[in-house]
């Protein structure tokens, strides 16, 4: 059937919409000049008068931004017998003096916007039947177009849903990221909405809208409907690769209506969590796949990274502090003599044999708070049960404890700091054999140093591939999660960007630091750029948070089909996700520049060409994409002589404002632009028979939403000529 007119002077309803939305402007106006007027928010005396008025002001800021838009669309609903119509938009409304309220996208009843059900049962109330579902194009309080997405009476599905998708879709690329609540797909509403409690796996290819929906989960997952798995915005967490994309990021989420999540690197979350901000993180393992040309030195380093970020660490670690402070606590015992008040001094012993025991317990408890602080809660819990120390009297009875067990507990777990320890550790064979974990061949392996011939910085440093074991350390001894105050508990909800990446240990540790089933991983096995410290398959991951679901997002929204059919083509080399599906979005075609390989001035008067023809097809962000910082660096001012302005984002500390940029294939990753440029788009830079090659060529050429350019000094790489 064809898609309903969604012009306003054809669609038959257009007037009847006009006219609720200019009354649901005025009715949420009346609801803030309510709130605001703080004479009529009396209470019974002054303190609960001021109470409700600031109240009210907070009711009236959070509702204001929402008046330019009260919805963005409708649907139809029989309810025992009677039909009505509920408004959807991003902040809920109730109209208390009439019928103009609207529904939040994340409630229960919203979610049935975006689904292809046509029935549901509340969870009080009757069952309900869907008989239309409309989408509202509203900007600055003005209703624009009328979209019927589906209509009982006029055949079901209308194709209006694929309709207004493909509209917002060929809108121009910003500098922040896409707000997708209006246009939320049916299975990227069910990935969102996976049930709360359970760690959720969110398999998609670039441009899936992966991230977009993690952050609308996180969203989701703070609505009081979710009950006892309710997060606190403040006690979650979001890790993104690196800090170009944690700034880009941030700046959605408190127009998702949540603020004070903490958005950070992995990096910066581990050494801020170690006490060690000033710490310089490397990564020497990409730094020698980057540049070094000795296959076997990269299969060595590959291989070790990949060791080191084996599960099977944790209880390497675990074993190695089980022998070093069963080590330390030989000799050691405590007494004192305690008063209690009201009677007679009596002294408290605590030999070996029963010191030992506890330190057994505690490493079976193994307590959030680590086994120091297990250790000094169980010596204190013993002391308090064997004296029947009266409740008045315990704050007493600790402080004359506190000393003798502060050096207690600094014998035994003395010059254990994550770093030394995990290197201890690293360097040791008979350290790495104890567990029996590990071959012996993996044993050589850890103790060997390809990475020898890249350098490291002068001052205090870690690689990001030692990290999740001095985190292990950590976790261990101090303790792993969020702290608040000075106290340490778990966070309430953890995002994982580019969640390839991660460390199945990693995926552990992070298990410890959250509430059980509260960890959303967001990635693509096919973009797996840092494959050396990433899971090999997602059911690695899913051994480390049990019951995790795996859900695939089965197309990609980002780009045309000329430039998702080119990058598809590239991914079937190495693919080991499910086949990726684009929207039939109809675009340029992918244009590619070429000049002799002996060209005077290489590919430079290529790049200058392909960015004045991406400007002159309307394009203002507009990226060039290289295979290394240095070409970024180099390639920025070698331009300029061709009248071509690029900024250059080189590190992490570089923000992306939109415009014309030029980064590396590593910080492009994440990000999404108009048009997109790939530098250098042959086998000489990305090395054809190397997967993790064409893995950056694939990430290189799926940056762009609307235009790809391929520039080459010489032929085109076989993949994409």
């Amino acid at each position: 059937m064809p898609v309903a007119e969604s012009r306003p002077e054809t669609h038959p309803d257009f007037e009847l919409e006009r006219e609720h939305l200019s009354q649901t402007v005025s009715a949420m106006i009346r609801q803030i000049e309510f709130w605001e007027d703080r004479d009529r928010q009396m209470g019974a005396d002054l303190e609960t008068s001021i109470i409700l008025g600031d109240q009210a002001e907070e009711f009236a800021a959070m509702l204001s931004p929402h008046v330019h838009q009260p919805f963005f669309g409708s649907l139809k609903v029989r309810v025992a017998g009677r039909e009505q119509t509920l408004y959807v938009g991003k902040h809920g409304f109730r109209d208390v003096k009439g019928p103009y309220s609207v529904v939040s996208w994340d409630s229960e009843v919203g979610s049935l916007f975006y689904s292809d059900a046509l029935g549901w049962t509340p969870r009080k109330g009757s069952a309900g039947v869907i008989k239309r579902r409309r989408q509202l194009d509203v900007h600055s309080k003005k209703l624009l177009r009328v979209t019927d997405l589906y209509d009982d009476e006029h055949g079901g599905d209308t194709g209006g849903r694929e309709e207004v998708l493909l509209r917002r879709l060929q809108e121009d690329s910003t500098a922040g990221m896409r707000d997708v609540v209006e246009t939320l797909q049916p299975e990227q509403n069910a990935a969102m909405r996976a049930p709360a409690g359970t760690p959720v796996i969110i398999q998609g290819a670039a441009g899936s809208g992966k991230t977009t929906i993690g952050f609308h989960r996180l969203t989701w997952m703070t609505n009081p409907d979710r009950g006892v798995h309710r997060a606190r915005p403040e006690a979650c967490m979001v890790l993104m690769p690196n800090r170009v994309l944690a700034a880009y990021a941030a700046r959605i989420l408190p127009e998702l209506g949540i603020e004070r999540v903490v958005v950070t690197t992995p990096e910066t979350w581990a050494t801020g969590l170690l006490g060690l901000e000033k710490l310089e993180v490397t990564d020497r393992t990409l730094s020698l796949l980057l540049t070094d040309r000795d296959n076997t030195r990269r299969a060595l380093a590959w291989r070790k990274a990949k060791l080191l970020g084996d599960a099977r660490m944790l209880d390497v670690v675990r074993t190695h502090l089980w022998g070093k402070f069963n080590a330390g606590l030989a000799g050691q015992s405590i007494r004192e003599s305690i008063e209690v008040r009201g009677r007679e001094p009596v002294v408290l012993h605590f030999p070996e044999t029963e010191l030992a025991a506890m330190l057994r317990d505690v490493f079976a408890a193994d307590p959030l708070a680590g086994y120091r602080a297990g250790m000094r809660r169980a010596i204190e819990s013993e002391a308090l049960s064997r004296l029947n120390v009266p409740e008045g009297e315990e704050v007493g009875v600790l402080r004359q404890l506190s000393a003798p067990l502060t050096t207690f507990l600094g014998r035994v777990f003395a010059s254990t700091t994550p770093i030394t320890e995990a290197r201890r550790l690293l360097g040791s064979a008979d350290a790495l054999a104890a567990s029996g974990l590990l071959t012996d061949r993996e044993i050589q392996l850890l103790l060997t140093d390809p990475l020898s011939g890249i350098p490291t910085p002068r001052r205090a440093n870690a690689d990001v591939t030692e990290i999740p074991v001095m985190l292990a350390v950590q976790a261990f001894t101090g303790g792993i999660g969020r702290l608040d105050g000075r106290t340490l508990e778990p966070f309430d909800h953890v995002v994982l960007d580019e969640a390839q990446d991660y460390s199945p240990l990693l995926y552990a540790l992070l298990g410890r630091a959250t509430r059980p089933g509260h960890i959303t991983a967001l990635g693509d096995l096919n973009q797996g750029m840092h494959g050396y410290k990433g899971p090999s398959s997602w059911e690695a991951v899913q051994a480390q948070l049990p019951g995790a679901q795996v859900l695939t997002l089965g197309r990609t929204y980002r780009s045309t089909r000329q430039i998702t059919e080119l990058g598809a083509r590239i991914a079937a080399t190495y693919n080991r996700a499910a086949a990726v599906q684009g929207v039939d979005r109809d675009g340029a075609d992918v244009q590619r520049y070429t000049a002799p390989a002996n060209s005077p001035h290489g590919e430079l008067p290529l790049i200058a060409q392909a960015v004045k023809d991406a400007q002159a097809a309307g394009h203002k962000n507009i990226a060039i994409v290289t295979r290394r910082g240095v070409d970024a660096d180099r390639l920025a001012e070698a331009l300029r002589e061709f009248d071509t302005d690029a900024q250059p984002i080189t590190t992490q500390e570089h923000r992306f404002r939109g415009g014309l940029v030029i980064l590396p294939v590593n910080l492009a990753k994440g990000l999404e632009f108009s048009a997109a440029i790939v530098a250098s788009a042959n086998a000489q830079t990305y090395d054809e028979s190397t997967e993790y090659e064409r893995r950056l060529l694939y990430v290189s050429a799926s940056r762009a939403l609307h235009w790809l350019g391929l520039v080459s000094a010489g032929d085109l790489h076989p993949l994409i000529a």
